[in-house]
């Protein structure tokens, strides 16, 4: 497997701590596809360089190796001097989706200058952080526990993982190094996955029914206190029962035990060897210098033989810290296996052999077969980071939408709540990536709420659904949406969702599907609407209540009365459609117009005022409610409103205007009071027979009040009043109110006959 040259290495000293905030929250979307170790890769994926350790000289160095979708890449995380407890670190995060809770995530890496043992497992831990904040964190020794395993046809690499909280979800994982790794000068780092945590990841077979284990005493030139042992354990497959070869002191010395079928050959190509343990304290280079691999023919003679030194691949057991898997690739036909353990000079070993296994790999790209997901094709490219290598990734989907309205079938009154539901639905096993749906609500439906599943996000603004990658594989799985909107117009109001993007091709027949409601148009007594079929149909044929209207086969149809019309008609190819929802007229019941008769006196204002419309047009132009009018003689007014329900009436009001009298026809009378040489005490009396006015009797009122009196003739007299006191003011008023008002009633001159006594002058004439 060729790997991508390392020529750049960055070392960075810091003497400061520079706290950076994390990314800021963004709108992701779920990418839960239920593929086994799927990589961490693809569109936007980054090496967030800001959320490292404190560590001088250490490094990461070609980072972008980890997440360029090339598996055999690598990034080199190389270890210093820690400051401050720091560590050197690689972490991966995704800007656009996040991952669930639950589910398993890690780092597949390669250990440099040494074993992976416990020791430098306890040195490691994988993090986990959601917009910058960590989740949490697993070593060997906390909680959740870290584990490692082999990556099965890989020839040595390791998966570092574990399984995340329920509700944890993560967009960011990082692998974290202490500040030293024992006996590692680095680590490769490959990629960071995620997947389902019942994903299988050890795919050796022991080799157990049909085989029969033997072995070889130690023996050569100094052999002393060496052995072999148990032997049979080599085929129950167990962990807790082993075979042992020992080595204490020798020269040349070895042994071997072996396990053999003469009756099953296994293929080329296949993966043998043993898993081992040290018998005495961590597995190291020195022993595994001293071990070799045989493959053997059906008489238990040597077909190949790979010594550690060369090819062979050594990588810990999955879910242990001290066993490991020993094996090489073969290139020819088998029937056995042997591990041969040799000492050097003056160097003791101890080994402990639990069983032999194989593991295959039919196409020979690295991923053992039961982890395969490209059979045939090669499994270590994903350039999109959908799970599915490049080989076998034709970047299609199938996916449908479809659309339904709450509710389905009637009447939807004026301004009440609807509810659309929009279903996109997986019909294959392929999960689609970076998905996105259409549904802007149009004009007559507003907006009130929604209901997102959970990691997808709509903005009702734009009318995008972002799914992403929430959509699972599998032909039953589906995300709906549901969306409430006010019915705020009348008409048949349609809805549609539409598949707007996606990374991959839709083979799926139903890209948009539509859903409708019917809120009844309003007709007044008089009006018509006429309804119009989309351009583009041929014969058409109009119902009304389901039932065929004669005659109507033109693209339009005029309305007159209530019902529940449709159209059908046919495309150019031929094919019948029809409207879903119905045009729905209901016929108004308008007021019935309006008469009413006021009365006022002539000259004088009076107010009209029309009720129940919503707008009015009076006769004298005006557009108010209410109007004032000072009409001289009769008039008669029109009032047109229009009601709440677009109907028309027309009201009408008509003024009588009372004339008011105009004329007093008052005449006053002298009285001597029966001394007519006195005029001091002359009175007057006065009679009324005004003209004018309305009605039969009127009134008075003033310094002078009487009545109701007979119109048409000469009133009783009114006094007697002193002439001497002067004129009396009245005002007449007629039954209806009108008035002639401040009629002064001038007294007469005096009426005595004798004039005042005089003096009569003297006459005196003196005689002498």
């Amino acid at each position: 497997m060729l790997m991508k040259k390392i020529t750049n290495s960055l070392y960075v000293l810091l003497f400061f701590f520079c706290s950076i905030s994390s990314i800021l929250a963004q709108t992701q979307t779920l990418e839960d596809n239920k593929i086994c170790m799927d990589p961490i890769v693809g569109t936007g994926v980054f090496i967030n360089g800001s959320n490292t350790g404190l560590c001088v000289g250490c490094t990461t160095a070609d980072g972008a190796n980890t997440v360029d979708g090339d598996l055999s890449n690598y990034s080199t995380l190389t270890t210093g001097i820690s400051l401050l407890g720091g560590g050197s670190a690689i972490s991966v995060k995704d800007p656009n989706q996040y991952y669930p809770g639950g589910n398993q995530v890690g780092f597949v890496i390669s250990p440099q200058g040494g074993l992976l043992n416990a020791s430098v497992l306890g040195s490691l831990q994988i993090r986990t952080y959601r917009n910058g904040v960590l989740q949490e964190t697993s070593s060997t020794s906390g909680s959740p526990v870290l584990a490692a395993g082999l990556l099965g046809g890989s020839n040595g690499k390791a998966i570092l993982s574990f399984t995340t909280t329920a509700g944890k979800d993560f967009d960011e994982v990082q692998l974290y190094a202490a500040s030293t790794l024992g006996a590692l000068s680095s680590i490769r780092v490959y990629y960071a996955f995620e997947g389902p945590s019942s994903c299988a990841q050890d795919c050796a077979s022991p080799l157990t029914t049909g085989y029969t284990a033997s072995k070889l005493s130690p023996s050569g030139l100094l052999c002393v206190g060496s052995t072999a042992s148990n032997e049979a354990n080599l085929v129950n497959a167990s962990l807790t029962d082993n075979a042992n070869i020992s080595l204490l002191l020798g020269l040349g010395c070895s042994g071997y035990m072996q396990v053999l079928n003469s009756s099953t050959q296994i293929a080329a190509g296949t993966e043998a060897g043993f898993v081992i343990e040290s018998g005495s304290g961590l597995l190291n280079l020195t022993l595994l210098g001293g071990l070799s691999i045989q493959t053997l023919n059906s008489s238990g003679g040597v077909v190949e033989n790979v010594s550690s030194s060369s090819l062979l691949g050594v990588g810990l057991l999955p879910g242990s810290t001290t066993k490991y898997r020993l094996g090489f690739k073969t290139t020819q036909p088998f029937y056995g296996v042997r591990i041969t353990s040799s000492s050097l000079a003056g160097v003791a070993s101890n080994l402990n052999i639990y069983y032999a296994y194989i593991e295959t790999d039919a196409d020979n790209d690295g991923i053992a077969d039961c982890l395969d997901k490209c059979p045939g094709g090669n499994d270590l490219l994903d350039a999109d980071g959908d799970g599915i290598p490049n080989s076998c990734d034709n970047n299609q989907i199938n996916i449908s939408v479809s659309k339904t309205a709450t509710p389905s079938s009637g009447a939807v009154a004026l301004n009440t709540n609807v509810t659309f539901a929009v279903k996109v639905q997986n019909n294959s096993t392929v999960a689609p990536t970076g998905l996105k749906i259409k549904d802007l609500l149009p004009a007559g439906l507003t907006f009130v709420s929604k209901t997102v599943p959970t990691g997808t996000f709509y903005d009702e603004t734009t009318g995008i659904w972002n799914i992403g990658s929430a959509l699972t594989g599998g032909v039953t799985s589906s995300l709906t949406l549901t969306i409430v909107a006010k019915a705020a117009s009348t008409g048949v109001l349609f809805n549609s969702a539409t598949v707007n993007a996606s990374n991959e091709t839709n083979l799926g027949a139903i890209n948009t599907a539509s859903a409708c409601v019917s809120v009844p148009e309003k007709l007044c007594p008089g009006d018509s609407l006429k309804l119009h079929a989309p351009t583009g149909y041929t014969s058409f044929f109009w119902y009304n209540n389901g039932v065929l209207i004669p005659g109507a086969t033109d693209s339009t149809y005029t309305v007159k009365a209530a019902g529940s019309y449709t159209v059908s008609a046919s495309s150019a190819s031929s094919c019948p459609s029809g409207n879903c929802c119905p045009v729905i007229v209901e016929m108004n019941t308008p007021p019935a117009p309006v008469r009413t008769n006021v009365s006022v006196c002539a000259g004088t204002p009076a107010t009209l005022t029309a009720s129940g419309g919503v707008t009015y047009l009076w006769s004298t132009g005006e557009t108010t409610s209410s109007i004032s009018v000072t009409p001289s003689f009769n008039t008669i007014y029109t009032v047109t409103k229009v009601t709440a329900e677009g109907c028309s009436v027309t009201d009408t009001v008509g003024v009588t205007a009372n004339p008011a009298p105009s004329l007093a026809g008052a005449v006053s009378i002298c009285s001597d009071n029966g001394t007519p040489s006195n005029p001091g005490d002359d009175t007057f009396t006065f009679t009324l027979n005004p003209s004018g006015g309305s009605g039969t009797t009127y009134t008075i009122t003033g310094s002078v009040t009487g009545g109701p009196i007979a119109y048409g003739s000469v009133s009783s007299a009114f006094g007697p009043y002193s002439i001497a006191a002067g004129a009396k003011t009245i005002n007449i008023v007629d039954a209806n109110g009108c008035a002639l008002n401040n009629v002064s009633i001038t007294p007469p001159s005096t009426c005595s006959s004798c004039q005042p006594d005089i003096c009569i002058p003297i006459t005196v004439t003196r005689i002498h």
